[in-house]
């Protein structure tokens, strides 16, 4: 079951690189003029960076719960891939199209990127 759960991460960390990819060059020459116009390219340029950030979080979360799996890293690299939906995707979209009760969602996937950090310790202190 374990390399299951570690080639579900690796497929998603490699999807979540592309799209990272593939939206850091449409914001960069297709929505330009849509975020300039919602003054939004800097949320968008956070959105991406916090993305390919938390993918690579993402990625050695899964390699660690591979290696220990008294850690559970699986439930921080989980709650990191909600979060991150949550966070950039919300900001991304908010940048894109000025809707504000998009901006709404943001915090949370924020607070939860901050506790999947805490869970990391949590869980890092498991290790035997």
């Amino acid at each position: 079951m374990q390399n299951n759960k570690l080639k579900y991460f690796l497929i998603i960390c490699a999807l979540l690189m592309f799209t990272n990819i593939l939206v850091g060059t449409l914001g960069a020459h297709l929505w330009h003029s849509q975020l300039m116009l919602n003054n939004g390219v800097a949320n968008f340029a956070t959105a991406r960076d916090y993305l390919f950030i938390h993918t690579l979080s993402i990625l050695f979360l899964a390699l660690l719960d591979n290696k220990f799996p008294e850690g559970r890293f699986n439930w921080v690299a989980s709650l990191q891939l909600i979060s991150i939906i949550l966070f950039s995707g919300s900001l991304m979209l908010y940048a894109l199209t000025g809707e504000k009760w998009l901006s709404n969602i943001t915090p949370s996937g924020g607070s939860g990127l901050m506790l999947s950090w805490l869970l990391f310790v949590w869980r890092a202190c498991k290790i035997k």
